[in-house]
């Protein structure tokens, strides 16, 4: 499952996107904004995996978005205008779609974006991290779940647990999100993991992890149980 936001000033526009979403097995909007300030909040909380960018938008344009967030997902740019088609691309957009763009070239966007996401998982399957004075690589199938605390994580896996000196918006940047979400401010969770959901909690082994309200709709729709 693909996640994505769209970050438009016109109504009209975002429901031509979630018309073609709708269209498009595998394909997930989870959210969308009129007010870029609103999306930043959003995704500094909620990662997605793609974002359908407005780029001129009045009191912060598309460009200014993505220099605000540290974490940056894919983007598609969707706009009325051709002036800014080149400079897009130093921001390693997928597409360029120029309003109105219609349902056949929007399905070759979304082809894109399913052709980087695949080489990037085929690229790698692990990661490192500092464990006190050891580096340890650690699979991503491996990772059960991690719990934060403060400027710390704790990483567990069916064998063992590690401390790191890392954020989540660290280890965000190093698994890919089609395989772990946030379900509560100090959680992330690998998907694959899961035993059952019950009560608002999320069981994975022996392991019971709380689902908050602020995570609980987003996650919901990644399970496709909303």
């Amino acid at each position: 499952m693909i996640t994505a936001i769209a970050i438009d000033d016109e109504p009209k526009a975002i429901e031509v996107v979630k018309s073609h979403v709708s269209k498009i097995e595998g394909l997930e909007l989870v959210a969308h904004f009129y007010n870029p300030k609103e999306a930043i909040y959003f995704l500094k909380h909620n990662p997605v995996d793609l974002i359908f960018l407005d780029i001129n938008m009045p009191n912060m344009s598309g460009l200014e978005l993505l220099e605000a967030l540290k974490l940056k997902p894919h983007v598609i740019f969707t706009t009325a205008y051709t002036d800014f088609a080149l400079e897009s691309y130093s921001y390693n957009a997928i597409d360029y779609l120029l309003k109105p763009f219609e349902f056949d070239r929007f399905q070759i966007a979304i082809h894109k974006v399913e052709e980087r996401i695949t080489s990037l998982r085929h690229q790698k399957t692990f990661f490192f991290i500092k464990d006190g004075f050891k580096t340890i690589k650690i699979e991503f199938d491996d990772i059960l779940f991690a719990k934060g605390s403060g400027n710390y994580l704790d990483i567990y896996t069916k064998e063992k647990t590690y401390t790191s000196r890392m954020t989540f918006i660290e280890l965000v940047e190093k698994v890919p999100l089609s395989q772990f979400t946030r379900v509560h401010q100090s959680y992330l969770i690998n998907i694959a993991h899961i035993d059952k959901i019950e009560n608002n909690q999320v069981y994975i082994i022996s392991h019971q992890i709380p689902i908050s309200s602020r995570y609980k709709e987003l996650f919901f729709k990644l399970l496709n149980l909303d």
